[in-house]
């Protein structure tokens, strides 16, 4: 099962308290996912496909509540191995109740703004809309994208409003003969699963984006350490190369005491970072020294291996 057939199925598993939220949620249903066909004699059916046989009863279920309807159920097995079985769901007899009785033919109703001045209702018909044409990215993957693919516009701008009366930015595209209204933040995405009331799987993306948080966390962590310790070979050996010099070439006894310690130590302590030198002087030989003091021993080192290899041309 898709990660975005799991979340609609379990938003079908939700209770609505009231006949006006079970309207609202047919509504919603009826005017986003049911399609309108007109046969020779302009006689309508409406159509309702899904994947999910779930989904599919809680349809039936809702338009039994307040009709006895007569409906056609079948299924459509395509003939892929990647390709699923369709379930379909036509009305004949009843349609033009429905038609009239939830104005599927009309682009605007007073039931709108009904909708709009309702939160509960909003977050009903967002659900109602998600179940039969939403989609949302499964959250293990590296984008984030939730959606609805409307093929009224009307319906669409009026999701779009929903959406933006929480000022969510949510946005248009036009997709072949559909219209896609989206959000692509993950923490909206998270706002909007959460209002429409699937907080099981808020509660789970929620633990996935915190795993995916550590794990990116650690990998940048040890990328740093990584990127330091290469630093730290890359200047450990360029001061090793100094040294080698000095003894092959340079009078050492003329060397400050503590020039000679801080060689010696460096030649021990090959892959050491400048702190971990700090330490081993510091409990080793009993030499307090700061970071910034042993660094400026190590650049007097170099300055006496270049001056002098230059004296000796």
């Amino acid at each position: 099962m898709s990660y975005a057939l799991e979340v609609k199925e379990e938003l079908t598993r939700l209770k609505l308290n009231n006949s006006n939220e079970i309207f609202t949620m047919l509504e919603g249903i009826l005017r986003c996912g049911f399609d309108i066909s007109f046969n020779f004699k302009k006689e309508p059916t409406l159509i309702f496909s899904s994947k999910s046989n779930a989904i599919i009863r809680y349809v039936i279920f809702l338009l039994q509540t307040f009709h006895k309807v007569n409906y056609k159920l079948y299924q459509k097995q395509i003939m892929h191995f990647d390709k699923p079985t369709y379930f379909y769901l036509e009305i004949d007899e009843e349609a033009n109740l429905f038609i009239k009785d939830y104005a599927l033919l009309s682009q605007h109703s007073e039931r709108k703004e009904e909708i709009l001045a309702s939160e509960k209702l909003k977050a009903i018909y967002l659900r109602a809309a998600f179940i039969v044409k939403g989609s949302i990215n499964d959250p293990k993957g590296k984008s984030y994208h939730l959606e609805y693919s409307l093929n009224n516009q009307s319906e669409a701008l009026f999701i779009q409003s929903i959406l933006n009366s929480y000022d969510f930015n949510a946005r248009i595209i036009k997709r072949k003969d559909n219209y896609v209204v989206y959000v692509k933040e993950i923490n909206i995405i998270c706002d909007i699963l959460r209002i429409m009331g699937a907080l099981d799987i808020v509660f789970n993306l929620e633990q996935v984006l915190i795993t995916k948080q550590l794990k990116a966390d650690t990998k940048r962590k040890i990328n740093f350490e990584i990127a330091n310790q290469s630093k730290t070979n890359a200047s450990a050996l360029n001061e090793l190369k100094y040294i080698k010099y000095l003894e092959m070439y340079y009078p050492l006894q003329k060397l400050d005491p503590k020039i000679l310690l801080v060689m010696k130590v460096r030649k021990e302590n090959k892959e050491a970072s400048l702190t971990e030198l700090v330490h081993i002087l510091k409990e080793e030989y009993g030499e307090n020294i700061t970071k910034s003091g042993l660094a400026h021993r190590i650049r007097k080192l170099k300055e006496i291996a270049l001056d002098y290899k230059k004296r000796q041309k």
